[in-house]
């Protein structure tokens, strides 16, 4: 599965979190075979029309990606076609508005505050007819705190003090302290009828089918999901007062990971992101219209620890895990046949990719060491019994490590965890989960006890430290509570200096290492599949896409 750290979380059937990476992305040249970054062109020089077919894991179990069900990758996938991301990302991950949305964004200091002008665009219209107005800015941070609305997470956006009405398209909405992530916060704007109740928003867009495009505002609307085939359609919107969509429609086919590349191969589809499989890159690069574009990716695999009851309350035994695990091999077996360097790859930090600014390797202590993971686990009072499987008052050193179901990648990594936890006297068995339901009736209610899976990074690799491990929020999956932890996540998200904040960064990420929340293994590259005459679209790295600007040179 894939989750995405933004403002909010998101996964799928390989798991990813978002960061802000150094500037890597180049635009190609669009001819044959491999190209960096995104070829780009102009709207004269593309076809007006033409489809662009994604393969996606799961069908939405909540169109609403801030609720914690409908913040996953593919559902952020939609958003990014047909809801308001009201600030464009460049190369470099700097944040500008877009002015099909925004008139103003702009901040200030004000008494140690940081302060912001929005000012919403007066042609803006969401789907139900209505225009944007001031109002839906302030209504969305009246609810933040209010926890019967089933946030992913609030972290940023909870550092809203207050909103003031300018007039009819301008707000000013003033923060506790200085934030430096303010753009992050301010990234997307939601009708105030979305916001109306905590029923509302929670469910009125739960369900496959229950997509609502009156709560949407973007250059393409959902035309409709196809409940038999597992297909989205999207459609130009007729309410889009911006440039008209180069495409005339898109679609999500929901297949298998496993089903992704042969999809591609055979033409059924037109993209593959994030290629992670050897046999899939093979696939991708033997299509004889097609290129993989290369970037720098924001994705990175974890393993993920249920701590609050069982075996894996005991910290020892976290900690004998982390040793025990041999993350140099599950990289290179997961990245074997891929034009990817694994040891380059490997993860010691949860904030920052390893081409970042503020990385560090925090994982030096916590090295694959058996015998350290032995002896952690001797002194906490496991002992191995006949069977070699350790025990404790009576208790086996038995877990289950569940995985969705065809995802090649997570059942490689637990078959691989399994013999390497077998050699300490654990007892690992792996359980598969269909994959629809995965998050909601597993992560998500902690009915797990290990898992894996990929997070996406954001442009701002410090809007969103707590959101797996501040003891409040609705996605720490581990069911840890560690004061120091939220002390931590506070600071960070107060302090203006960039060179402090990625020492607290990392002081926080030690402790992480030392309470193991997750296991980091690897960043992902990213390897993007697509048509060599598309534009405008391909391995963003940090950089947004325009959707009204993808689309088809002219033959």
């Amino acid at each position: 599965m894939k989750l995405n750290r933004r403002m909010f979380l998101a996964t799928t059937a390989s798991a990813a979190v978002l960061t802000a990476l150094a500037a890597c992305a180049k635009n190609g040249s669009g001819s044959s075979g491999s190209t960096a970054g995104v070829p780009t062109a102009a709207p004269d020089e593309l076809q007006d029309g033409g489809t662009l077919r994604f393969g996606i894991a799961t069908a939405p179990a909540n169109w609403n990606a801030a609720t914690v069900d409908g913040n996953v990758v593919d559902v952020r996938l939609v958003m990014k076609f047909v809801a308001p991301y009201v600030v464009d990302w460049a190369e470099d991950g700097k944040a500008t508005p877009n002015p099909d949305f925004l008139t103003k964004l702009e901040a200030a200091e004000v008494s140690g505050k940081t302060v912001v002008t929005v000012a919403v665009n007066e042609k803006a219209t969401w789907g139900n007819g209505r225009k944007w107005d001031s109002e839906d800015i302030k209504v969305f941070f009246d609810h933040v705190k209010d926890s019967s609305y089933s946030w992913a997470s609030v972290e940023g956006i909870d550092k809203v003090e207050k909103v003031e009405i300018v007039d009819k398209q301008t707000a000013k909405v003033t923060f506790n302290s200085i934030y430096p992530d303010w753009s992050n916060a301010l990234a997307g704007i939601t009708p105030r009828e979305l916001m109306a109740d905590a029923k509302t928003f929670n469910e009125s867009m739960a369900g496959a089918t229950k997509f609502n495009n009156d709560y949407f505002a973007g250059p393409f609307k959902i035309k409709s999901y196809d409940e038999s085939k597992q297909v989205i359609t999207l459609e130009r919107n007729d309410k889009w007062w911006g440039a008209t969509p180069k495409l005339e429609t898109v679609t999500l086919h929901v297949l298998d990971d496993s089903a992704m590349g042969q999809a591609f191969a055979n033409k059924e589809i037109d993209v593959l992101d994030y290629i992670f499989s050897a046999d899939v890159y093979q696939q991708a690069s033997g299509r004889d219209d097609a290129e993989v574009r290369q970037n720098t990716g924001l994705q990175w695999r974890h393993i993920m620890f249920n701590a609050s009851s069982g075996p894996l309350a005991d910290k020892a035994v976290r900690q004998a895990i982390t040793r025990a695990c041999d993350r140099e091999a599950i990289a290179a077996s997961d990245l074997a046949g891929l034009p990817v360097d694994a040891k380059k790859t490997l993860m010691g930090n949860r904030f920052f990719l390893p081409v970042q600014e503020g990385y560090q390797d925090n994982s030096t202590s916590w090295g694959h060491d058996v015998e350290a993971a032995k002896k952690l686990l001797d002194g906490a009072g496991w002992v191995a019994g006949s069977d070699g499987v350790r025990a404790k008052d009576g208790t086996k050193l038995e877990l289950v490590m569940t995985i969705p179901s065809n995802a090649p990648v997570a059942t490689n990594e637990a078959n691989l965890l399994q013999k390497q936890l077998g050699e300490i006297g654990i007892k690992l068995s792996v359980s598969t989960v269909e994959i629809d339901k995965y998050f909601p009736e597993y992560l998500n209610k902690k009915n797990y006890a290990l898992t894996a899976f990929t997070t996406e990074n954001t442009q701002y690799p410090l809007a969103n430290v707590g959101q797996y491990y501040a003891s409040t929020s609705q996605s720490n999956y581990t069911g840890l509570s560690v004061p120091e932890v939220d002390q931590y996540v506070a600071k960070i998200g107060s302090t203006p200096d960039g060179a402090e904040r990625n020492k607290l960064a990392n002081d926080l990420d030690k402790i992480l290492w030392e309470n193991v929340f997750n296991i980091p293994i690897y960043q992902r590259m990213q390897l993007t599949a697509v048509p060599k005459t598309l534009r405008n679209f391909g391995a963003q790295g940090l950089a947004s896409f325009r959707p009204e600007s993808i689309g088809y040179v002219k033959s």
